[in-house]
Parts: structure tokens; sequence; C-alpha cells
């Protein structure tokens, strides 16, 4: 009975210092699961930490798509402005995305449909950064994904 008593407490004082102290937080939960100290363990909140780990993958994916996109776009429809920080910014997401992919080789199923979402914001930047109508850029991006993160 004393075991019972003693594990809200455990969890509300691992709620609270979630909430104050992060770090601090994550170094009692690791401890915690070193020892096998499962039931002492503030389980919700490492399970919420972990689905945003995950999230944040997938965040990452786009963001470095939108920016590879909106750059490519810019180059296609208004190449007389194109210069080397556009080529560097080009091959520098084409680099990012093939070590994240290569790091996380289970978003190559989500992989298309990021790419297309991420189509979707940068054809916006694209068009507020030139000043071009944002119906000249295509509603469907004008190469795949594979041809957009080509290195050669």
């Amino acid at each position: 009975m004393v075991d019972a008593a003693v594990k809200p407490s455990v969890r509300n004082t691992a709620s609270a210092l979630y909430e104050a102290d992060f770090y601090a937080w994550t170094q009692e939960q690791a401890g915690l699961l070193k020892a096998g100290r499962l039931d002492e363990a503030d389980l919700a909140n490492i399970l919420e930490e972990i689905e945003t780990l995950g999230r944040k993958e997938v965040s990452e994916l786009r963001s470095r798509y939108r920016v590879l996109l909106q750059h490519l776009l810019k180059q296609i429809y208004q190449p007389e402005k194109s210069s080397r920080s556009w080529t560097t910014t080009i091959l520098n997401q084409r680099i990012e995305i093939a070590q994240h992919m290569e790091e996380n080789p289970s978003l190559k199923a989500k992989a298309d449909t990021i790419f297309l979402k991420a189509y979707a914001d940068a054809r916006k930047l694209a068009a507020s950064e030139t000043g071009l109508d944002i119906g000249i850029f295509p509603a469907t991006p004008p190469f795949t994904r594979d041809q957009a993160v080509d290195q050669s």
C-alpha cells in the first residue's frame, strides 16, 4: 500500500520538474530508464516527447524541401537574378536532405507527400520574394522529387 501512495507523488514531482526544468527532467528520466525503474518514470511525458521528436523530423524535411523548392522556382522563373548564393543554397539543401533521409530512412514512405506540401509553401514564398504573380508558378511541381534533390 505504501508503494501506491508513493507512485502518484513521484509522478507529480516528475511532472512538476518537466514543467520547471526540462533538461533536469530529461536527465532524471534517462537515469530511471537506464536503471530499469520504469514504474518511477514519467511515461506520459516521455511518450509525448518521443512523438514530438518524430514530428520534428518530418518538419525538418519539409522545411528543407521548402527552401530548396523556393530557390529552384526562383532560378527557373527569374533566371536573370540567379546568383551564387541561390546555387549554394540549392546545393546545401540537397546535401542536407540526403543526410536527413539517410538518418531517417522511414521518412521515404512520406517523402512525396511532404515534398508536395513543401512545394505549395515554396510557390507562395517564391511569388512573394520575386514579386511575380503566383499564377506564373505551376500549381504542381515542374519537376519530380528525385529531380529536385539530384546533386549531379
